[in-house]
């Protein structure tokens, strides 16, 4: 019997964009004839703990105190004694990995078992480390023989790549998220001999068209005046998403455009975030985290949606927007840029380089936003158009035959 093992990392990235990704692997897994089970690494417990939900399994397998390099090297080294008590040795195992670990856990993995290796790269820690620089990357790359020449975090950058590539050699197949990444680890030669795909991000469609008294309804509930304008932006409150870049544009923004508001949904450095807003303090709101139900109510009635990462691997908030029919501005970045064809189901602001660091060009976003908010009918036919894309391109049932196809070939 073929069985699939999921494994993730219980950490931040589980409350955003890879806890998407794990939900719509459960939802396509379930209608497989595929037997699967979830594990959840460095889980906040005090001892093992199984869940048993729908015929599948969740395995919460409690982390090592203060985590260093030296105690992931251990944690690794007694996982794969605990899979041999966990799992059946008869079964055919893919683990399928989303959150990266050391090469050496892949290679006593495939000892123990009759198993292959699926490893999907949602991010890079280089990759943000650099803020997406890759020009400063392949300087970097070229440049690494000067060891004299190198700092510490340079270095550190360097050793990542490595360990990256060490993963690669080790797996049976590398699952990219995005043509964008694919092409990054292909432009530093980190793809030779290895055997990868590319296979979007896809989404359950759970648009509903709702009438103008139910979106009434909505914005009475958070008291949203009726005359104004909604902008909408949901992610990780952190620099490289963007959101310090679209209060400053906001802020530029309302000063010809008062009547317009903008919500932010998600967790971050609120001190800071509400320091940048002291400006426009009463025309934006802080949401903190949403739960689906919740964003999807935003999304309802929201005018325009705004995703402006100065680095994105895919950009899943776009594709959520994109779904509800909202007319979205993006940065032409990563993923991000893949998603959307400029002018047909959304608009493209520039990463610009500015003292040396790449940031959001501000003035452009601002006079995207400007533009939407005084064409309606722009805003509709974007809107109109991404939605378009979105069933095309991005629809759960996509992403469910693709996966369905890896899981039955490997």
């Amino acid at each position: 019997m073929k069985r699939i093992i999921v494994i993730n990392n219980s950490d931040r990235a589980l409350s955003y964009g890879i806890g998407v990704y794990t939900m719509n692997l459960i939802e396509c897994l379930s209608r497989m004839e595929l037997s699967f089970d979830i594990i959840y690494l460095n889980a906040e417990q005090y001892e093992l703990n199984i869940e048993k939900k729908n015929g599948y399994r969740k395995f919460f397998i409690p982390s090592f105190p203060h985590s260093t390099d030296m105690k992931l090297s251990s944690y690794c080294q007694m996982l794969p004694f605990l899979f041999k008590e966990l799992f059946n040795f008869d079964d055919d195992i893919i683990f399928h990995f989303n959150y990266f670990l050391p090469d050496t856990l892949i290679i006593e993995l495939k000892k123990i078992f009759n198993c292959k290796i699926l490893y999907t790269v949602h991010y890079t820690d280089w990759s943000f480390a650099l803020n997406g620089d890759f020009p400063k990357l392949y300087s970097l790359l070229n440049n690494k023989k000067n060891e004299n020449g190198i700092s510490l975090y340079e270095k550190r950058i360097i050793d990542l790549i490595e360990l990256d590539k060490k993963i690669f050699r080790s797996a049976n197949l590398i699952l990219f998220i995005s043509q964008y990444t694919a092409m990054t680890y292909s432009q530093i030669s980190l793809l030779s001999d290895i055997n990868y795909t590319v296979i979007n991000n896809g989404l359950k469609d759970e648009y509903k068209k709702i009438t103008a008294s139910q979106k009434k309804a909505i914005r009475q509930r958070y008291h949203i005046k009726d005359y104004e304008t909604i902008l909408f932006f949901a992610g990780r409150l952190d620099e490289i998403k963007g959101v310090y870049c679209l209060i400053e544009a906001f802020v530029k923004v309302i000063r010809s455009k008062p009547d317009v508001h903008l919500f932010i949904a998600g967790e971050g450095d609120f001190p800071k975030l509400l320091s940048k807003s002291r400006f426009a303090c009463t025309q934006i709101t802080f949401l903190g985290f949403l739960n689906k139900s919740e964003l999807y109510n935003f999304y309802q009635i929201a005018h325009i949606g705004i995703a402006c990462s100065i680095h994105e691997e895919f950009g899943l908030v776009a594709l959520e927007m994109m779904m509800h029919k909202l007319p979205v501005i993006v940065t032409e970045t990563g993923g991000l840029a893949e998603i959307v064809d400029d002018n047909v189901n959304g608009l493209k602001v520039p990463i610009v380089n500015k003292k040396g660091k790449r940031t959001v060009a501000i003035n452009r976003l601002a006079e995207k936003i400007s533009f939407l908010i005084d064409k309606p009918d722009e805003c509709k036919r974007l809107g109109y158009n991404a939605r378009e894309k979105f069933l095309s391109n991005y629809d759960l049932s996509i992403f469910s035959a693709k996966m369905n196809t890896i899981y039955n070939l490997l």
